[in-house]
């Protein structure tokens, strides 16, 4: 039986009392009380054992709300170090392949350059030498020598011009080639470095929330603790309160 329950007999012993002339007290059966009063003694000791119960379980529920904070920040501080590292495994890995990319256009860029004076340098000789056989072949037929000599050097002239037309035409057909992958190679460079940026602010805001999140359940965890520990503490003083009230009120004959 509950102390609640012993209470209410006793009150319901005092309301059944008999009233002593010319005074507000009462008699009552003392040994009934007396009873009763040893029933709640032996009732408290249990009520103060789940009292300390609640207290330790306070502790261990402290105990175990930051072990588990711990382990949630570790947890959360580990994902954040592992996020952040695979992203710059994959920023350093797109760098590289970018790099080799950029490389690899400005290296067919040169080489293509290469080919195309050699090749101008090939049709400038040719059409030098050409021009030089014709000019032989005219002087040789010719009657006129002069003329012939002006006609030959005039066609030299026009054939060295035409080389060297086709000389700057393909040095600068192969700059233009270089200059455009040198910008590619750029463009790609500072798309994957804001790709980098991007992967790494958002690894930085999932480990803010997550730190966030177990500081919350941390507090949830305290507040649950001490509510439930402040309710116990509460009834143990309100049981503490009522029976005090009873036995003030009890008055016990004197024995003849």
């Amino acid at each position: 039986m509950n102390i609640e329950n012993l209470l209410d007999q006793i009150e319901d012993i005092l309301e059944a009392g008999s009233k002593v002339p010319f005074s507000s007290k009462i008699s009552v059966d003392s040994n009934a009380i007396k009873d009763i009063v040893a029933e709640i003694r032996s009732s408290l000791p249990n009520e103060i054992t789940q009292a300390r119960t609640i207290l330790a379980d306070r502790n261990n529920i402290l105990v175990k709300a930051k072990n588990e904070a711990v382990s949630a920040v570790t947890s959360a501080q580990e994902k954040s170090r592992a996020l952040i590292s695979t992203a710059e495994d994959k920023v350093r890995e797109l760098v590289l392949k970018t790099e080799d990319y950029s490389k690899n256009k400005v290296a067919d860029a040169e080489e293509k350059a290469r080919q195309i004076v050699a090749a101008a340098n090939e049709d400038a000789k040719i059409i030098r030498a050409n021009a030089q056989i014709d000019a032989a072949a005219m002087v040789e037929k010719s009657e006129i020598v002069i003329q012939s000599k002006a006609t030959a050097e005039s066609i030299i002239k026009a054939a060295q011009e035409d080389a060297a037309s086709t000389i700057t035409g393909a040095k600068a057909q192969a700059e233009n080639i270089r200059n455009a992958a040198q910008e590619e190679s750029e463009r790609m460079t500072e798309e994957a470095r804001r790709r980098s940026d991007e992967a790494i602010e958002k690894v930085n805001k999932w480990s803010a929330e997550i730190r966030v999140a177990a500081g919350d359940f941390i507090d949830e965890i305290m507040t649950t603790a001490n509510n439930a520990i402040a309710n116990s503490l509460n009834e143990i003083q309100a049981a503490r309160a009522s029976i005090k009230n009873v036995t003030d009120k009890i008055e016990v004959p004197e024995e003849n």
